[in-house]
């Protein structure tokens, strides 16, 4: 059974390759939030004037485990107008998302 799963992470991989652009601007933008208390203050903060009622928490993802970029992705696809706001009420977080991969888009 090991050997399947083997496979199953080997092929998943190999498709998360395709994304791997947006999977990046995704987890710079989290790191950017859990990066301080201060920081992600002001994204809990933009979670409540947006209304999100989600409770998951943003969590970075482990290289190794394809199953934690699934999660990583689910909750900031729930967080997502949070993340429009954050960028227009933050210069900062756009100013270091120009330095990465940018801020992450509607399509990311």
């Amino acid at each position: 059974m090991g050997c399947c799963a083997h496979i199953l992470s080997l092929i998943v991989k190999d498709g998360l390759k395709e994304i791997k652009y947006s999977i990046s601007k995704i987890w710079s933008a989290l790191k950017y939030v859990k990066s301080s208390p201060a920081r992600f203050a002001r994204f809990k903060a933009c979670v409540e004037q947006e209304g999100i009622s989600y409770k998951g928490l943003v969590c970075l993802d482990v290289e190794t485990r394809w199953n934690s970029t699934y999660l990583m992705l689910e909750a900031s696809l729930k967080y997502k107008d949070a993340f429009v706001l954050l960028n227009m009420q933050d210069k900062k977080f756009g100013a270091e998302m120009a330095k990465s991969s940018g801020v992450p888009l509607e399509e990311d």
